[in-house]
C-alpha cells in the first residue's frame, strides 16, 4: 500500500480535533459553569450536580443510538446533524432560568454530543488502524487533555467578564464547536477504508511475537453484539469497565479534598498537585497506547496497575506523615496510568470482540463505565466517612488488582471467541 493512497492520517487528524474541540471545550470545561450559573440564578450546588449525572447517562444512551446510525447511515451527514443539535442546545441553555430546564437541555445536548466525542474517535481509529491502533487512539485522546488545558483559561476569562459571563462562554463554545466540526465532518471524516477503496494502516515490518499476535487480533472481523454479550469474555469486559470507572472517578474526584484536609492550607497545595497531574497524564496517555502496541494489553495493564498502587501508596503515606513531597507520587505515578479510562476500553473491545459490531459493543460497555464512575465517587465518600482516607486508598489498590485480573480474563475469552468464530459469526 502506497502511503499517498492512505487517507487514515487525515482521519487521525479528525479524531484529534474531535478530542481537542468538542471534548476539550464542552466536556472538560463544563465544571467551570457550576459556580457562576448557581450564583447568577440562585441554584444550589447539589441541584446543579444532578445536571452532570443526567447528562452522563443521556450521553451513554445517545452513544448506543448514534452508534447504530453511524454504522448504517452516512457518517458525515450524521455528524453534521449531531453538531448542529449539540451547539443549538448550548445556545438555548443561555435562555434557561429554571434548573429543570438545564436538566432537559443538557440531557438532549449530551445525546447529540455522544456523536462528537469518544464514540466517533474510537470508531474512526479502530477502522483505519490495524497496527499501532493503541498508539493512535492514545494520541487522539491525549488531545482532549491538551484541549482542556488550552480552553479552560479562555472559558474562565469569558465567565469572569460579568454576572452573565457564563452565557457568553456557552455561546462562544457553541460557535467554535459548530464551525470547526462542520468543516471537519465534511472534509476529514471518513468512516472506513473500504468505502474509499483502500486498506487500514499496517506496518511493513513486525516484531515477530507481540506485534504479529496483536495484528492478527486487530484484523479479525469479530462477532456480533448478540454473540459478544452472551460470551464469558463479556462479563470480564464489564469487570474491566466497572473497575476503571470506579477507580478513576473514585480517586480523582476526592483527591483535592483529601489533600486540603491534610495540608490545611486553604487549597494551595491541591492546585499544584492537580497541575502536575494534568501535565503528566497527557504524556501518560500517549505512552500507555504505545506500550500496548509494543508489549501487548495484558503486560501494559499490569504495569499500569503497579503504577496505580504506587500512586495510591503515596497518598496513604501522605495521610500518615503529612509530607507534601509524598503526595506528588500520586501526581506522577497515578497520572501516568490514567490512559486506562479511555484508551483501554476502546482498544480492548476490538481485541476481544473484533471490529464487526464494534460501535454497538463499545457504546453498550460505555454505559457500565459510567455506572462505575458514578458509583466510585459515592463509594469513596462512604468508605472514607467510615474508615478514613487511608483505608480508602488501600481499597482502591485492590480494585487495581481486580482490573488486571478482569483484563486477563477478557483477553483469554477473546481468544476462545476467535477460535470458535475464526471467520466471524454469521
Amino acid at each position: 500500500m502506497e502511503s499517498k493512497k492512505f487517507k487514515g492520517w487525515g482521519v487521525l487528524v479528525a479524531a484529534c480535533i474531535l478530542s481537542f474541540i468538542p471534548t476539550g471545550i464542552m466536556g472538560n470545561c463544563f465544571s467551570l459553569y457550576m459556580a457562576p450559573v448557581c450564583e447568577d440564578l440562585g441554584f444550589s450546588v447539589t441541584s446543579w450536580s444532578l445536571v452532570n449525572l443526567i447528562a452522563s447517562f443521556a450521553s451513554a444512551i445517545g452513544a448506543m443510538v448514534i452508534a447504530g446510525l453511524y454504522q448504517k447511515k452516512n457518517m458525515k451527514i450524521m455528524m453534521v446533524i449531531v453538531t448542529v443539535g449539540s451547539c443549538a442546545c448550548w445556545a438555548v441553555a443561555t435562555f434557561c432560568t429554571a434548573i429543570w430546564q438545564f436538566y432537559l437541555i443538557f440531557a438532549l445536548s449530551n445525546i447529540f454530543q455522544a456523536g462528537l466525542t469518544q464514540l466517533p474517535i474510537s470508531m474512526l481509529v479502530t477502522a483505519w488502524f490495524e497496527d499501532k491502533r493503541a498508539t493512535m487512539m492514545s494520541i487522539a485522546y491525549a488531545s482532549g487533555g491538551l484541549g482542556g488545558a488550552v480552553w479552560s483559561p479562555v472559558i474562565s476569562k469569558f465567565i469572569a467578564s460579568g454576572t452573565t459571563g457564563w452565557k457568553t462562554a456557552m455561546l462562544f463554545s457553541a460557535a467554535v464547536v459548530g464551525i470547526v466540526m462542520l468543516v471537519t465532518a465534511l472534509i476529514l471524516v471518513k468512516r472506513s477504508p473500504a468505502e474509499y477503496g483502500t486498506e487500514p494502516y499496517r506496518t511493513s515490518k513486525k516484531d515477530a511475537s507481540i506485534a504479529n499476535a496483536q495484528a492478527q487480533s486487530n484484523a479479525w472481523i469479530g462477532v456480533s453484539k448478540k454473540v459478544a454479550t452472551k460470551s464469558g469474555a463479556w462479563f470480564c469486559v464489564l469487570g474491566v469497565v466497572l473497575c476503571v470507572g470506579i477507580l478513576s472517578a473514585g480517586v480523582t474526584t476526592h483527591v483535592p479534598n483529601f489533600v486540603t484536609s491534610v495540608a490545611q492550607d486553604g487549597g494551595k497545595l491541591q492546585g499544584t498537585v492537580l497541575s502536575v497531574y494534568s501535565v503528566v497524564s497527557i504524556f501518560g496517555m500517549v505512552g500507555g497506547g504505545a506500550l500496548m502496541d509494543k508489549m501487548g494489553i495484558r503486560k501494559t495493564v499490569l504495569a499500569a496497575a503497579v503504577l496505580v498502587i504506587i500512586g495510591l501508596g503515596s497518598l496513604y503515606a501522605y495521610s500518615i506523615t503529612g509530607n507534601t513531597t509524598l503526595v506528588f507520587g500520586y501526581s506522577v505515578f497515578f497520572a501516568i496510568a490514567m490512559f486506562l479510562p479511555k484508551v483501554l476500553p476502546a482498544v480492548l473491545m476490538s481485541t476481544v470482540f473484533g471490529t464487526k459490531d464494534y460501535a454497538g459493543i463499545y457504546a453498550f460497555a460505555n454505559l457500565f463505565f459510567l455506572i462505575g464512575a458514578a458509583f466510585g465517587s459515592v463509594l469513596t465518600s462512604i468508605i472514607q466517612g467510615i474508615a478514613g482516607y487511608g483505608i480508602t486508598w488501600i481499597f482502591y489498590m485492590v480494585i487495581a488488582v481486580l482490573l488486571f485480573l478482569s483484563v486477563s480474563g477478557a483477553i483469554s475469552g477473546g481468544k476462545k471467541l476467535q477460535e470458535k468464530y475464526p471467520q466471524g459469526d454469521e
